[in-house]
Order: structure tokens, then sequence, then C-alpha cells
């Protein structure tokens, strides 16, 4: 029986989308946020990706922590070089603190807890003027919060009504990849468990995992020389992380601002490297745009197809000129003929 073979449209894990068709790279350009792909000669199908992904990190605000935010904000630019410089990333960052309980002394505006974002702005995207600068300041979130330091519960919170609506509207989008970064000296102290917080963040994308990107910036249980705040090791959050297949650093590594740059460099990958198709086409009657500007088939400057995975592997050296915000890139083929399986 003939038929077309049908492909998920799912992106798969950074390093299985670097490896096939083309060299390792710590800065592999992103995907589109939108991409079109329009099918020639049989009947004019048409299929969309997102590229969005909302960004949200979960700081620890207790009195042990001014030196880790300083730390991070400090660093803030390694991890989000690669984020923020390629303009057809579509991007929310927002921050939160793990304070769910207790009342700050001397809040800054905007201050952020019971999962409400932090800040004045309470979110960064391409739109924020002084994106970086924003974000450098919402993540210096202060002090004054809880000794009992929760983690899972403010990201249910935030990403739950009646705040998704509220006062952190506009950040959460149900069909964009969610990436939760926690940064601590301690371990979650809130009555939910890791499962059910990792059931949780499945639930809201559907069930499909390749949505959920997770990361940890905290003293893992092996480290007897960072200083801990309390004695028990981060039993709790070590079970979130290998639940979610989380990447992490250590807050005391010697090379803390490298690894961060690392964790950036992963989740540009992972929300868009690689492109599938809808049905294999003739390869050389593929043609990608991004506005006006041609992208050309090249392993490094552009894309390459896979036909292995029926699929468009970017490069990492792509150089577009800005277009209009919303500009998308389309992608036009001809697809093969039908053929047995």
């Amino acid at each position: 029986m003939k038929r077309l073979k049908s492909l998920s449209v799912l992106l798969v894990a950074a390093a299985m989308g670097a490896s096939a068709c083309a060299p390792a790279s710590p800065k592999l350009v992103p995907l589109p946020m939108v991409k079109k792909e329009r099918v020639r000669n049989t009947g004019g199908s048409k299929v969309s990706f997102n590229r969005a992904v909302d960004i949200l990190f979960v700081v620890d605000d207790s009195g042990s922590m001014m030196d880790h935010q300083s730390n991070l904000a400090k660093n803030i630019q390694l991890f989000t070089q690669g984020i923020m410089s390629n303009q057809i990333l579509d991007y929310h960052i927002g921050v939160t603190s793990s304070n769910m309980d207790s009342d700050p002394y001397q809040p800054k505006p905007g201050y952020g807890w019971k999962g409400e974002l932090n800040g004045v702005t309470k979110f960064v995207s391409r739109a924020t003027p002084n994106g970086q600068a924003e974000l450098e300041r919402n993540l210096l979130i202060g002090t004054d919060g809880s000794g009992s330091e929760e983690f899972f519960s403010p990201v249910q919170t935030a990403l739950s009504q009646p705040m998704v609506a509220g006062a952190n509207r506009g950040f959460y989008r149900p069909d964009a990849y969610l990436a939760v970064i926690f940064l601590t000296d301690t371990d979650d102290q809130s009555g939910i468990a890791a499962s059910d917080f990792y059931r949780f963040l499945l639930n809201l994308k559907g069930g499909d995992a390749s949505k959920i990107i997770t990361y940890g910036v905290y003293i893992p249980t092996i480290d007897r020389a960072c200083n801990r705040s309390g004695e028990e090791p981060p039993k709790k959050l070590e079970e979130f992380f290998h639940l979610s297949k989380a990447q992490t650093l250590g807050l005391c590594d010697a090379d803390y601002g490298m690894k961060l740059a690392e964790l950036g460099a992963d989740l540009v990958r992972r929300v868009g490297s690689v492109l599938y198709l809808s049905r294999p086409p003739q390869p050389d009657t593929i043609y990608v745009t991004f506005g006006s500007q041609v992208i050309p088939n090249d392993p490094v400057k552009g894309w390459v197809y896979d036909p292995v995975r029926n699929a468009l592997v970017f490069g990492d050296d792509i150089n577009l000129l800005p277009e209009p915000t919303g500009t998308q890139v389309d992608v036009d083929f001809t697809a093969a003929a039908e053929y047995e399986e």
C-alpha cells in the first residue's frame, strides 16, 4: 500500500540534532519561533512550527543568598547571549522567589513572591528596552525572603490561575517550550513531591516531555566544600532533576561562568536546531527564506537536509539581517513521489 511516511513534528535533544549533520557547537543558531512549510504539487499543505520559549528563574531569596544572586546576575549575560543574539527566537524570561510565606521587611518595587514574577517589568522579551539590564535587576531579588525555601510551589502558582491571567499576565504561553531554572543553596521545603511537580509540568504541555527543559544551579549532595544552608542534602531537588533530565552546575564551581554559558547554549539548541518536514522532499527543490533573505544550503552558514530524519539541520553561523517583528522562516519544496514502505 502506497503512502507518505508520517513524521512527528518534535524537537529532538541537542546532542542528537548536532551530531548527525553538523559539527558539535555550543552556539547553534536557534530556529525560528514559527516556521511555515509550503509543499508544491501535493495539494498545498502547510505546517507551522513554534519556536517560543518561556524561561522561569526560581531564585532563593533567603538570607544566605546575596553573594550567589550577585554571581548569577554578573554572569547572566553568558547564559543569555545565544538566546538574545538571534532575532528569530521568541523568548519570555521571568524571575520569581522561593518565598511563599513571609512578608519581606523592605521589598523592592515589584517584589515577586508567592509565585508572582519579580520586578517592575514582570518579564523580559525581545521587545523589552534594555532587556539584559532589566533581567539582571530582576535576578537581584534580595534576601528578605522566608527561611523555609520553596521551589516547586512557586512554579505551580506562577503558571496557574489566577496568576496566569493576573499579575503574571502574558508570560506563560501554553504552546511554548518551558524552561525552569532553580538557584539555591538548600533543598525544596514545599509540601509537593518531586514526582507530583514533574507531573504538573508534563500536564501543562500535554504530556510532551520535550517541551520541558530544566536546569539546577545548586549545591550537589556530593559537594562537601560549598557552604549549604541547613544540614539536609537537596534530595527532593535532585530527585526532580533526575526525573526531568536536568542539567546542573554547582554554586561554588570554579568554572561557574563557563558552565552557565553551556546551559544557555544547550537551551538554544533544544529549542531549535532541527526542523522536521511533514513529508520527504525532492532535495534539490528545498528553498528556505527569512523575510526577504534567502538562507543558503550550507552546513555552517545555513541548513542541510538530513534524509534519515527528514529534517533540516541549521548551522552554527547563520548571519541574518533584522526583519520586522513576526517575520517567519518559510520552507518551500516539491514533495517526493509516493513510495512503498
